[in-house]
């Protein structure tokens, strides 16, 4: 938990200028929420860009998951903290069970939700700017306006990142952000903003949101005019900032646009992978076999299952594995009859490659016959075909 905070000497920005290459790769946070009247108003901000999983282990195999956001309220009322951070936790609905089960359907866009506050939340008192760790709560279920909204982004924070990069795709149309967002119920309206600390979303907040507003001041900090020796503290703590900036901004644009990239193919494969299975009915055994290799590459599966027998059609590459066992035997008696006792079951996994915008094979399926003359569920002839990827 933090103590006495340092705030920044600047104003808030959407982005520094020149880091960063379009505002949706600035990207990290969202305004998620405004209320109040003037003097009493509220602003929530949440970080999207580390959603956290807090599933207990009991749990991992349920239909529910927990997963953990971090979120800043800034406060205009002088009777309340500059800020809280909390760590706010809520129970999503799971979208791909790991048994691979049919999924539980998900809620409706207004239906309350299960929110508790996690540890390690603490808020910044006004009257000394002095930081103050806050309980852990219990869940409680709420259909609160802001807490709908909070929740959508910690359950679904793919969508919400998966929406940025298609509106970079389109040059940076947000309209195409806004249109995907509404998908998991959230507003068109809701606002990227560039800033990720607790310090920033207050700066941002009164420089630009509030700006002209009667700021509480209890503690003198914020109206005292700084000394010289404090502005040029700072004056050179800014040049050092710049400097830092100058040396990031050189090479910071060839890995951003190589992340957004890589996210770009990574959605081409998955929906052509997708496109491959063609939606069709799957195993247990299929659905977790997919879950684990899916996008791995052909020499992974060579190093996990060893040399497959390969074939090919069009574009689509197949690497087979096969194993049965067979302890058959004919018994006959004394008055000529003959027949068969004992066991024969075999097992064929194959693996489904598609060659992504690089031309490496990657998993885009894996199919699985089984068969034996006892039925009901195998015993043998599987071992050792349903690996994990090393």
């Amino acid at each position: 938990m933090p103590g006495t905070i340092r705030f920044h000497l600047h104003r808030g920005t959407w982005c520094l200028a020149g880091l960063c290459l379009p505002t949706l790769i600035c990207a990290q946070s969202a305004l998620v929420h405004l209320q109040g009247d003037a003097g009493q108003r509220e602003a929530y901000y949440a970080n999207f860009a580390v959603v956290l999983t807090r599933t207990p282990a009991d749990q991992l195999l349920g239909p529910t998951s927990v997963r953990q956001i971090d979120t800043v309220v800034v406060y205009e009322s002088a009777d309340k903290p500059e800020f809280s951070a909390l760590r706010l936790q809520f129970e999503c609905v799971v979208q791909h069970p790991y048994d691979g089960k049919k999924a539980p359907p998900q809620p409706a866009f207004d239906a309350p939700v299960k929110v508790r506050i996690g540890e390690g939340s603490w808020k910044l008192r006004r009257e000394d700017l002095k930081g103050e760790a806050l309980p852990a709560g219990a869940w409680r279920t709420s259909s609160s306006p802001v807490l709908l909204k909070l929740h959508k982004i910690a359950c679904h924070d793919d969508v919400l990142r998966g929406a940025m990069v298609k509106a970079a795709r389109s040059n940076n149309d947000l309209a195409v952000f806004r249109q995907e967002i509404q998908k998991i119920g959230l507003p068109a309206d809701l606002q990227l903003v560039a800033q990720q600390t607790a310090s920033e979303y207050l700066d941002f907040t009164w420089w630009l949101l509030w700006s002209g507003a009667q700021r509480p001041d209890p503690s003198g900090k914020w109206s005292r005019r700084p000394t010289q020796q404090e502005l040029q503290d700072a004056q050179a703590q800014m040049a050092q900032i710049q400097r830092q900036v100058d040396a990031l901004v050189a090479g910071a644009e060839p890995g951003l646009v190589s992340g957004v990239r890589q996210l770009e193919a990574k959605f081409a494969f998955d929906k052509a992978a997708a496109d491959v299975r063609g939606g069709r009915a799957m195993s247990r055994n299929e659905r977790l076999m997919l879950t684990a290799w899916e996008g791995r590459s052909d020499s992974d599966v060579g190093a996990a299952m060893g040399a497959p027998l390969v074939s090919s059609a069009g574009r689509l590459h197949f690497l087979s594995y096969g194993k049965e066992f067979d302890n058959r035997v004919v018994v006959g008696n004394r008055k000529g009859a003959v027949w068969e006792e004992g066991l024969y079951e075999h097992c064929n996994v194959q693996f489904v490659m598609l060659p992504d915008d690089r031309n490496q094979l990657r998993v885009a399926d894996v199919r699985i016959w089984t068969n034996s003359n006892q039925g009901g569920q195998l015993v043998f002839a599987c071992t050792g075909l349903l690996e994990a990827p090393r």
